[in-house]
């Protein structure tokens, strides 16, 4: 059986880093340079909206790194690794995803190694059919609650962009006026 990395598995949390996103799975097979590079994803678009700012879906690599350390925000994933077989292959869909993990990211020792860390939010607002991803976020929010990081869901930022979901995340993440417990 393969087994399929994460693309960005290299990549170091920003130890200053404020507010930690974090979100599933992104194949090492993946052509998209960062987190949530995806055409039918719009975090780029969303988050810097949060702040009144233009979106960043087309900027380069560079525009998008100097607004994360601007507003002190960095990523991190549920997964590093998958098995990879025959039948789900380079599989995106939930349930598989969930049923075929290989290793999970160590995000409590991720979370543990930054002391200005105020909030982390997961781009999930359900965990329907996915219970060994509720797991490890249950994990992770048990362990953040001990330090008094606030922790929530965020509606998922694939697949379309709307005014409700900006307002949503605005309210999260900005507001700190609503929270999607995990």
């Amino acid at each position: 059986m393969a087994v399929v990395l994460h693309k960005f598995r290299e990549h170091k949390v920003e130890p200053l880093t404020e507010i930690l996103i974090i979100g599933i799975f992104v194949p090492d097979t993946e052509p998209s340079d960062f987190f949530y590079g995806r055409s039918r994803n719009f975090l780029w678009h969303l988050l810097p909206q949060c702040w009144g700012m233009a979106p960043l879906k087309e900027a380069s690599l560079a525009e998008k790194k100097k607004f994360m350390a601007s507003r002190k925000i960095d990523f991190a994933d549920l997964i590093y690794a998958l098995d990879a077989d025959e039948e789900n292959g380079d599989a995106t869909e939930d349930a598989s995803v969930d049923s075929h993990v290989h290793q999970w990211t160590d995000l409590t020792g991720i979370i543990d190694t930054l002391p200005n860390l105020k909030a982390v939010y997961f781009t999930r607002k359900t965990f329907a059919g996915i219970p060994n991803m509720r797991a490890q976020m249950t994990k992770v929010a048990g362990h953040c609650a001990s330090k008094n990081i606030r922790v929530c869901k965020l509606d998922t930022p694939a697949r379309f962009y709307s005014v409700e979901k900006l307002q949503q995340w605005k309210d999260t993440i900005v507001g700190q006026t609503t929270c999607l417990r995990v």
